[in-house]
């Protein structure tokens, strides 16, 4: 009987989970050393793409993935991370003067995705009629993507400037998301190479995606604008950030080829060179 991910405790993962950071973070640090304005830009749309988790996680508990205990054991612990990793980040952007903008997404754009939010779980619901379990190894797949490039957004953010309180706040937040992407690799991994048929959903599904997921809440400009900070180098095939990705979606059965991540340094690119036009 197949049980993914079985090497992952996730009863010890439960019981370790880390909460809140906030008595970590010197606000007097950050005034005298303050954030530049790119780091500033990336902390805010961590913190988006952070915040995103629960519209993810409202969706997958309408679908065969929450009878899976050990995945829904694991993804409840993980949403409770998750919020304190994003409490982490607008605490810190706060310390520093320059507090998460919270009204970017207004107007038409609020609107359109708060009746996407509504309706999301009853279009997942549907889905979920037919495709069955295979659907969990495609909500392990995106767990597993989402991971890799914010991995690589928060590794940015620690090589663009050292800072005292803030680079040892990251490299917290790097162990924490350490232990998610290993699960989620896992479970990806062991799915996928069970069923061709999820291979070919997953497949379908992921290339289509706009990633990381959430990155399009404040709209394409935003988008463009975080894969910029996060995809420095010019020659976007030979970045080392965009290789790593790509080769780790490469070895998930039957993913290979996709180029999800040099995708999305070409976006950052083009929204670049239009900015500097």
């Amino acid at each position: 009987m197949l049980r993914p991910a079985h090497g992952f405790s996730v009863r010890d993962y439960a019981k370790s989970a880390v909460g809140s950071r906030r008595k970590e973070i010197d606000a007097e640090a950050f005034a005298e050393t303050p954030l530049s304005a790119e780091t500033v830009a990336l902390l805010r749309a961590l913190s988006d793409i952070e915040r995103a988790t629960m519209q993810y996680l409202r969706g997958v508990l309408v679908t065969p993935t929450h009878k899976d205990a050990r995945v829904t054991a694991f993804l409840i612990t993980w949403a409770y991370e998750k919020y304190w990793i994003t409490d982490t980040l607008d605490t810190v952007l706060k310390a520093n003067g320059t507090p998460r903008d919270k009204t970017r997404s207004t107007g038409l754009r609020r609107t359109v995705h708060g009746v996407r939010d509504r309706f999301a779980p009853i279009g997942q619901a549907l889905i979920a009629n037919v495709l069955g379990e295979d659907i969990i190894a495609w909500h392990m797949t995106i767990g597993t993507i989402d991971d890799l490039i914010t991995h690589a957004a928060y590794r940015a953010v620690r090589e663009r400037e050292p800072h005292p309180v803030l680079d040892r706040l990251v490299d917290e937040i790097l162990e924490t998301k350490a232990r998610h992407l290993e699960f989620f690799t896992a479970q990806a991994s062991d799915r996928l190479a069970a069923s061709p048929r999820a291979q070919g959903i997953t497949r379908r599904r992921i290339r289509n995606a706009v990633w990381p997921t959430g990155s399009d809440v404040n709209g394409p400009r935003q988008t463009a604008r975080f894969a910029a900070l996060v995809f420095r180098s010019t020659a976007t095939w030979s970045d080392p950030a965009v290789l790593g990705i790509d080769a780790s979606i490469d070895a998930l059965p039957g993913q290979s080829g996709l180029h999800l991540a040099a995708r999305l340094a070409r976006r950052g690119r083009r929204g670049s060179l239009e900015e500097n036009r």
